[in-house]
């Protein structure tokens, strides 16, 4: 008896609802897990990133392989693996086991999302349904960023933040047994793997990621980083000469052919930026400035996660109206102007400073992630769609890779400059604000300090850390603003085939 896609479609938006509740559950309980740990702020960086760089790293050689062996056995196989990353987060101990649980998860959301997104893709061959499909699975990843920290905050107060992570695993489980039952099995009848292609394209993506990671931390300028560019210009090259000469490359090179897709895959990348670097700063802000607890931050990050769940809902619709051109130009513009609006919050703002921010980011964000994924498959003949997907989800992770980690990290680097810079203008000796500084970076607080100079301490770091987060929040906001450009020039309104596709043209007007 064949199954009704939308089953299937519902199916699968569990599984990517599990990849981005472990990305705003861990952002949640970040202060928690650092008290626990005691990880030095570079280190605390890698808590967030593994899961990041491992999923852009292996997302292509994912998608080609749900071309391959079945696109439902991919996405199977990896809903088990980061079930089983779950698990071992929960039992983690240590830093540096939660990290390579993180990373366990990465190889598990690698092969979920690619496959996720051309089974969706696979199940409509209108194009008017399948934009609404994506845009289902697009506000299924909302839905997992508003559970992430709502659950976060729930178990954490009566709980060690281990329990975080059997949220993961409950919707891993049933992912896992309900898959069998609803989605169908497909495969692209002709692919053949491409060896040289996903080893290559594994170190370009990996190098870069890496590079982009760990430079925050030790420099951009660093010995180590500048060999990690080597490497990855020397793979690049390699990678893009094995690709233009192979008859079944993993990337069709000629896709990029079309300013148009080059485009997309451009917004792809700044929309998660956007997103997932502003989540991560107000997060910051609420539970180090506002000192909130997870619960009380994840309520107050409604506005904009519940924002982005019901404005994507309808984003399919709307984008079949005014066109991919203005639809992405003015989500870039809006997510910008969100994270701009927030640079109105203070060191002893309330939430009536914060809230219209995040609004308006979840607003711009929703106008982007459903329409861009779109723009991608919809542009490609349907074998070419499980390429696509992974092409556009392999953007969207190096900017979910590039978000928190350029402005987390401009935050972590910058913090402790200017509390040092606060408590030398409030009358602190230079010696013991640079000692209170450097406990401050590994999460000590002022509770032991004298009465007279905590208060002091408190205000500078409250100061300190929301200038911080200003920086971060303007330099981000910018960004966005900037990608707006090339957007509204080289975006077309209507999206046509490649030249390497057959005549596929989404009826768009």
């Amino acid at each position: 008896m064949p199954v009704h896609p939308w089953r299937g479609v519902i199916t699968v938006c569990l599984g990517v609802m599990m990849a981005f509740v472990n990305v705003s559950s861990t952002i949640g309980a970040l202060g928690v897990i650092q008290q626990d740990l005691h990880p030095s702020a570079s280190t605390l960086v890698w808590v967030t990133s593994a899961y990041s760089l491992v999923v852009a790293t292996l997302v292509m050689f994912a998608g080609t392989l749900a071309d391959l062996v079945g696109r439902r056995a991919v996405f199977l196989g990896g809903a088990v693996v980061f079930t089983a990353g779950s698990l071992l987060a929960y039992a983690a101990d240590s830093t540096g086991l939660l990290i390579t649980a993180q990373a366990v998860m990465g190889v598990g959301g690698a092969a979920v999302l690619p496959a996720s997104l051309s089974i969706v893709s696979h199940s409509f061959s209108d194009p008017h349904q399948r934009t609404r499909a994506i845009g289902a699975w697009a506000g299924c990843s909302g839905l997992g960023l508003a559970v992430g920290p709502l659950g976060a905050g729930l178990l954490l107060g009566s709980f060690t933040w281990h329990a975080v992570y059997l949220i993961d695993v409950v919707i891993g489980a049933v992912t896992v047994i309900l898959t069998p039952f609803m989605v169908p099995e497909t495969k692209h009848p002709t692919r053949r793997l491409d060896l040289a292609g996903v080893l290559l394209g594994t170190v370009v993506i990996a190098s870069a990621t890496y590079a982009i990671i760990e430079g925050g931390s030790s420099g951009y300028t660093s010995g180590r980083i500048v060999t990690v560019y080597g490497v990855f210009a020397v793979s690049l090259v390699l990678f893009l000469t094995v690709e233009a000469r192979h008859h079944d490359p993993m990337l069709d090179l000629r896709l990029f052919r079309n300013a148009s897709y080059t485009a997309v895959m451009g917004v792809a990348a700044a929309s998660m930026f956007g997103f997932v670097g502003t989540s991560l700063l107000a997060v910051l802000y609420m539970e180090r400035v506002q000192q909130l607890s997870a619960l009380a931050t994840g309520v107050r990050l409604l506005a904009m996660f519940a924002t982005y769940i019901v404005v994507s809902a309808l984003a399919g619709r709307l984008v079949q109206k005014v066109g991919f051109t203005l639809m992405l130009t003015a989500g870039l513009v809006i997510l910008g102007g969100g994270a701009l609006a927030l640079l109105a919050i203070g060191p002893f703002t309330g939430y009536s400073a914060l809230w219209p921010g995040l609004l308006v980011a979840g607003i711009g964000s929703a106008l982007l992630t459903a329409p861009s994924t779109a723009a991608a498959v919809n542009s490609v003949p349907r074998l070419q769609a499980g390429m696509a997907s992974a092409t556009v989800n392999m953007f969207r992770q190096i900017g979910s890779v590039l978000g928190p980690s350029v402005l987390g990290t401009l935050v972590t680097t910058r913090f402790p400059r200017y509390l040092e810079d606060q408590l030398i203008t409030s009358g602190v000796p230079a010696p013991d604000a640079s000692e209170i500084t450097a406990g401050a970076v590994h999460g000590d607080t002022a509770a032991a300090l004298p009465a007279g100079l905590a208060h002091t301490v408190t205000e500078a770091a409250a100061r300190a850390f929301t200038d911080a987060v200003h920086l971060g929040l303007l330099i981000g906001g910018i960004t966005l603003l900037v990608i707006a450009i090339p957007t509204a020039i080289f975006v077309r309104h209507r999206n046509t085939s490649t030249p390497s596709a057959t005549a596929v043209e989404l009826a768009v007007s």
